[in-house]
């Protein structure tokens, strides 16, 4: 199966626009839409959520999958699912991925709090939790978006187009959070604080990416610091409802994608690039 994403002619501004650019928006509008209706259950859209974000984070994985498999025929390497370049990808994302990690334990030691281990049966339920909604972040953000973006306008529009939309993202579930602090619940904080880094941070990771041709990279570097923030008290860590129910259902979820990209492992490529 070729791999598409080495084949694209680096280029910093392109224009070449295609239907497919809009499949991304309109699944993200779509999962969106779904978890903000979970809000009208009121006190009850905490529990809700906990249980429609793992489907979301499926959605994520599938339909990119399925859109590149049977719709614009391009091989997993398109959206940087590739052994190619791993090297670089790893020695990239070990570097900046320590660096972020190191900043996330510096920020904590400073203001007093120290991550910790919760009970066994809840850090597996949260490890495993994590990689999977990490994996499904990168791979429609910096896999599917950004691919599209940079086959149809360039390596910049790219760049800039993920991560706006990535810095955007945040007030998907804006405010459903009970143990956030009201301070940190206005909109004020998050154009001033939350969108401002989610959209630098969003930029990193869509360069990274791009120039590496590979997923692990951005991975690796948000890995350390998602993971140590969490485990701050009161950190995602902590908060795990029914750990064994949440193994069960993330190793589900998983199992599915994989039974998925198996399936449609075999499809041959386009007859011609040129009929994209």
């Amino acid at each position: 199966m070729s791999d598409r994403a080495l084949e694209i002619p680096f280029r910093v501004f392109r224009w070449n626009p295609r239907w497919g650019d809009f499949a991304p928006l309109g699944l993200l509008i779509l999962l969106s839409g779904l978890l903000q209706f979970a809000r009208l259950a009121g006190p009850r859209a905490p529990v809700i959520l906990e249980w429609l974000k793992p489907l979301a984070d499926l959605g994520f994985l599938l339909v990119p999958l399925l859109f590149v498999r049977f719709i614009s025929r391009e091989g997993l390497g398109f959206l940087g699912v590739t052994r190619r370049r791993i090297v670089a990808a790893v020695i990239v994302g070990v570097i900046i991925g320590a660096f972020t990690g190191w900043l996330a334990v510096w920020r904590s030691l400073a203001a007093g709090e120290i991550p910790f281990l919760p009970a066994p049966l809840d850090s597996v339920a949260y490890l495993l939790g994590a990689l999977y909604h990490l994996m499904a972040v990168e791979f429609f953000y910096r896999g599917w978006f950004a691919s599209r973006l940079e086959q149809s306008y360039g390596f910049i529009a790219a760049v800039l187009g993920s991560a706006l939309l990535y810095a955007f993202s945040p007030l998907i579930l804006w405010g459903t959070d009970p143990t956030v602090p009201a301070a940190y619940t206005s909109l004020g904080f998050y154009w001033g604080v939350v969108f401002p880094f989610t959209f630098f941070v969003g930029i990193l990771l869509a360069g990274v990416a791009r120039l590496t041709r590979n997923l692990l990279a951005p991975i690796l570097i948000m890995l350390p610091q998602t993971i140590l923030g969490d485990l701050l008290p009161g950190g995602l860590a902590h908060r795990i409802g029914h750990p064994g129910s949440k193994i069960l259902g993330t190793l589900a979820l998983a199992g599915i994608v994989a039974v998925v990209a198996w399936l449609t492992r075999k499809l041959p490529p386009k007859n011609s690039p040129a009929t994209e």
